[in-house]
């Protein structure tokens, strides 16, 4: 599970080895679970006390792997470096991240946005930046769906897949949003699963069974990798542990 946000991390901790659940995944988006707040002699403390497995989800407010600014993606890289280094000393099992996004333009009131024009500098990014990069990091990635892969995106990330141990994220949530068809295709990937439930139109991160996620196109029965529940409220988490355990057979 994602703690709750309002739970301090011994909180967070004891709230999950209290409610059953087997691992912690701290967003370091949040600023009392970011790396200048967090050390990573708290967390090892934290884990051997309550005995549970640690996650956790990349800084994505400040890293963007595809910018077309090249000080920006020099940017991500030192702040992921610092990531994968905690996650190494803590023995983290798996470090979510996003991929990062490309501008959309406002014009006359609406949204313009061409992929052709940013297709062959994701490609050429990935490839030249991230491959060596997930090469020589020394913990497990997982690559979360938020925008969509396919073409130059999906070419340099299948090549990347096929030259290292990338893994996957699905968030059930964003996929009930937009089908991301990358990540079931590459369901043999797939190490870390967030989720939380909605209405097919917001990212609201309800309970399970709240909206309108169909669950069983994952094949939770056959998975054998992390759930995270990520609805981020004490109520909600219960809730969403409940259903699931009355949808997994």
């Amino acid at each position: 599970m994602q703690p709750d946000v309002r739970h301090s991390p011994k909180e967070a901790f004891e709230f999950a080895a209290n409610n059953g659940f087997t691992h912690v995944e701290i967003l370091m988006d949040h600023p009392l679970y970011s790396l200048e707040n967090l050390s990573f002699a708290e967390v090892i403390e934290l884990k051997w006390s309550y005995d549970l497995d640690l996650l956790i989800h990349a800084p994505a407010t400040s890293t963007n792997f595809i910018s077309i600014s090249n000080e920006m993606r020099k940017a991500s890289y030192k702040e992921m470096s610092k990531v994968c280094y905690f996650a190494e000393k803590c023995g983290a099992e798996v470090v979510t991240f996003h991929i990062g996004w490309n501008p959309a333009f406002i014009n006359n009131g609406n949204f313009y946005f061409n992929k052709s024009l940013f297709d062959r500098h994701n490609e050429s990014v990935l490839l030249n930046e991230f491959l060596p990069f997930v090469k020589t990091c020394p913990v497990q990635l997982a690559l979360e769906n938020t925008i969509m892969i396919e073409d130059g995106l999906e070419r340099a990330l299948n090549e990347i897949m096929g030259k290292t141990t990338l893994g996957l994220t699905i968030d059930v949530g964003h996929y009930n949003i937009r089908e991301n068809p990358f990540f079931l295709k590459n369901f043999d990937r797939v190490v870390n699963m967030h989720l939380h439930d909605n209405d097919g139109t917001a990212d609201q991160h309800l309970a399970l069974g709240r909206g309108t996620v169909d669950l069983s196109k994952f094949n939770l029965n056959r998975y054998t990798g992390f759930l995270t529940i990520e609805t981020r409220e004490e109520k909600s988490i219960i809730e969403s542990r409940d259903y699931l355990m009355r949808v997994i057979v």
